[in-house]
């Protein structure tokens, strides 16, 4: 399923408390490391991550980290994974204490994800709010940096890492060229708290997009020169003595779309920009935009399911735009296999199914609640400014407007749910 956690596994784990000389000398250790601490590995980025963590729970310092060829598919044993870690410190409690905390960040945060429904296709989208000494040390920043954590296929993470630039003020700090010895790509992004999690939010969006249309051309492959289509289309009004541009509902036909105006579906079909049914779009939009950014706190906590959960309303949201606009047949709302009614019934009762009563939100309850809280809200306003732009005449047919206004009202029900069921696990 898309964006179902696929959580790695520590597969061999080992202390040892006093390291031979000889041994210390090749892993170039410090005079005061006399223990170490070993760990194996399915996911070499998740366990990078973790080892980092490792830093912040105790004094120690990774003297060691790589990647095995071609991944844990192709593994030498069966203890092998795909990468070895190895913490140094001057006792053995300092190492235990660090191994403790990466196995428990493994177990908890640091995830790739499925792009696709057959699991085939994993990145990793990951945010830390504050690196710790060994991430710092590679990307040359100071301890406390947030930084976006990211990985993917390779043509997947250059595309990716491209949209993750432009959408924030990031710096790359390092840039993971295909392919690296598990054949993936990436890079390390940082900057403040807020632009790496937009980063990350539009590196996901852009693996995911890749994974459902892989191949795709701007201007299409078949298609001829925009220039020369607009060309003949001009061409046939002109011959009929029309110009390009049409004023909907006035029918007053221009040489040029006037600024405050924009097409409703076509050049013919202008509007003002403040029309109901494109202040309704933009509302969509923005709501889309939520919908990232709640997903994003809730794989930052560990709620992989729940992202997942977000994930059916985003894809949602996305069909019922092109509905809109195209004309579709307006999709039905799912959300973790519950259709419109069934949401409903459980947003009702969810002391009974959840365990949690009526919620009232408050900023110690996370950064997932507080974001979830804001996209049931403003899914209320969304659904007003539907009914504002097709509860009377309209150019949607009855049943598709209908069936619009009822699945935006069972959204707010859906995202209560979900942050009950976040409260749930606290």
């Amino acid at each position: 399923m898309i964006l179902e956690p696929i959580k790695p596994r520590v597969l061999g784990l080992r202390v040892i408390p006093n390291v031979d000389p000889q041994l210390a000398r090749d892993l170039k250790l410090q005079p005061n490391h006399r223990a170490i601490g070993l760990l194996t590995c399915t996911s070499d980025d998740a366990l990078y991550t973790a080892l980092d963590e490792g830093t912040k729970a105790a004094d120690v310092d990774v003297v060691y980290g790589r990647s095995f060829y071609a991944g844990s598919a192709h593994a030498s044993g069966p203890l092998s994974g795909e990468v070895i870690g190895i913490f140094a410190a001057a006792d053995e409690e300092s190492v235990a204490s660090a191994l403790t905390a990466t196995t428990r960040y493994l177990d908890t945060k640091a995830w790739f994800y499925s792009a696709n429904d057959e699991c085939s296709l994993a990145f990793f989208p990951h945010v830390i709010p504050s690196v710790g000494r060994y991430l710092a040390g590679l990307a040359g920043v100071e301890p406390g940096t947030p930084m976006a954590y990211l990985i993917a296929p390779p043509i997947e993470a250059m595309v990716a890492l491209d949209a993750a630039l432009k959408v924030a003020d990031v710096e790359m700090k390092i840039f993971i060229p295909p392919p690296s010895e598990t054949n993936f790509a990436g890079g390390f992004l940082v900057g403040d708290i807020y632009a790496v999690q937009a980063a990350a939010a539009a590196f996901q969006e852009k693996v995911l997009e890749m994974a459902a249309l892989p191949r795709v051309m701007t201007p299409k492959q078949e298609l001829e020169c925009l220039t020369e289509r607009f060309g003949r289309e001009r061409a046939k009004l002109a011959r009929k003595g029309k110009k390009p541009f049409r004023i909907l509902e006035s029918g007053l036909e221009l040489d040029s779309k006037p600024s405050g105006f924009t097409h409703l579906f076509d050049n013919r079909s202008l509007v003002p920009k403040n029309h109901p049914a494109i202040r309704f779009r933009g509302k969509l939009d923005l709501l889309q935009a939520y919908v990232l950014d709640a997903q994003q706190a809730c794989i930052a906590e560990g709620l992989g399911d729940i992202a997942k959960d977000l994930g059916d309303i985003l894809d949602y949201l996305r069909r019922l735009l092109a509905a809109e606009v195209v004309g579709t047949p307006v999709p039905e709302l799912v959300v973790g296999g519950l259709k419109a009614d069934e949401l409903q019934k459980l947003s009702h009762n969810t002391k009974k199914f959840l365990n949690v009563g009526w919620v009232m939100p408050d900023a110690t309850m996370g950064a997932a609640v507080v974001k979830l809280n804001l996209l049931r809200a403003y899914s209320r306003d969304v659904e007003i400014a539907a009914i504002d732009a097709h509860g009377g005449d309209t150019h949607m047919n009855p049943a598709d407007r209908d069936a619009m206004i009822h699945g935006l009202n069972r959204i707010s029900s859906a995202i209560h749910a979900l942050v009950c069921k976040r409260l749930n696990r606290t």
